[in-house]
């Protein structure tokens, strides 16, 4: 009897549907890589409405696989579902700013240690690679470029503090709405001096100075909070 369940079930796994249809994963991807180029770039107003029948129509697709790359912007904490309203562009406030770079301040400084305890050769290749992109832009006088390589340097501290839960808040929670602000920061950026910054981060974090690398990050996440509500407060008067 044993050998019979046992063969029911192989026969049963075996024989029936393993998987459900699912939509062309590159038409999604490719959705919501174009949506995401173009909130980035200013193509949305921060808080516009993104309506399903022209954006499918712009893009070439149906609206299941542009509900599902909205989806996955909204986890990437681009896009937000208001109930019985539709799907926005998020709309940053002071107060949003205000709660992003004060998480950041708490988080930043336990990635620097986690990094600093888990330390090899590749992570230093890595970190050093870092900080020869945002050399390499610097030297371009591109603040945009600046900005966004400044940005992949930390989620690379994120990233290499081999914590999945601190990556994953990181990622969902903060970064996307931090891209949306590289547009209005970008120009804040003093290109030389956020190297120079981002070296000493680097240089502490090697040394294995956990207090000095997380007091470095802490200084360096206030300043950029205060410049992302001088250019926040600039925006909005400008408009």
């Amino acid at each position: 009897m044993a050998r019979a369940a046992g063969a029911g079930l192989v026969a049963g796994r075996v024989g029936g549907p393993r998987l459900l249809p699912v939509s062309p994963p590159t038409l999604v991807a490719t959705a919501q890589e174009a949506l995401r180029a173009s909130i980035l770039r200013g193509g949305f107003s921060l808080g516009e409405r993104l309506v399903e029948v022209p954006l499918s129509r712009q893009l070439g697709i149906s609206r299941g696989p542009l509900r599902e790359a909205m989806t996955l912007l909204e986890r990437e904490g681009l896009v937000e579902t208001i109930p019985r309203r539709g799907r926005f562009v998020i709309r940053l406030t002071e107060k949003t700013l205000d709660e992003h770079y004060s998480l950041r301040q708490v988080l930043e400084p336990y990635a620097v240690g986690e990094v600093i305890a888990t330390m090899t050769p590749r992570k230093q290749r890595v970190l050093e690679a870092g900080i020869k992109r945002m050399r390499d832009a610097a030297v371009s006088s591109d603040g945009l470029r600046l900005a966004l390589s400044d940005l992949a340097f930390h989620d690379t501290l994120y990233e290499l503090a081999e914590n999945d839960l601190l990556l994953k808040v990181w990622r969902e929670n903060v970064a996307g709405k931090l891209r949306l602000l590289v547009n209005i920061t970008g120009k804040t950026h003093a290109p030389m001096a956020t190297v120079a910054n981002h070296e000493k981060v680097v240089k502490a974090i090697l040394k294995g100075d956990v207090e000095g690398a997380g007091r470095l990050v802490h200084d360096h996440v206030d300043d950029a909070w205060k410049r992302a509500k001088e250019s926040l407060s600039r925006s909005g008067r400008e408009n």
